[in-house]
């Protein structure tokens, strides 16, 4: 319950609540967790109120990076570098027209979404591969 809402059922206040239905009816919801033992005590009436989570402790042991797992980063690292744009050259995947011309562009948008999700499948293939 949040923001002191009441919930209302626009049924016969008897929904089948499961994984796949439960987001339906909140209202059958909420009484099928009193049902099975949900006190209305631990019903949190504000978003806001979550626990504060415990600090995480430091981690105070040290790694020392062994030449084989450094050369297996500097392989990642390139075949990254290899495969992908850098992001001095995303500009030319954007477009700066007018809203009359974008409208137009609409037409192809899908087409250009499909090219684009292709290699970009393609580039994670290739990546993979190294």
């Amino acid at each position: 319950i949040q923001k002191n809402m009441v919930y209302t059922c626009h049924r016969d206040k008897n929904c089948i609540i499961n994984k796949v239905t439960r987001n339906r009816c909140q209202y059958c919801r909420l009484q099928k967790c009193f049902e099975v033992g949900m006190s209305k005590e631990s019903v949190r009436n504000d978003r806001n109120k979550k626990k504060k989570e415990a600090p995480k402790p430091e981690c105070s042991e040290s790694y020392t990076l062994t030449p084989e797992v450094g050369e297996l980063i500097e392989k990642v690292r390139k075949a990254h570098q290899e495969t992908f744009p850098a992001l001095c050259q995303l500009g030319k995947y954007t477009t700066n027209n007018s809203s009359e011309q974008r409208v137009s562009l609409d037409i192809d948008l899908w087409d250009k979404f499909s090219e684009l999700s292709t290699k970009c499948i393609i580039k994670t293939v290739e990546f993979a591969k190294q």
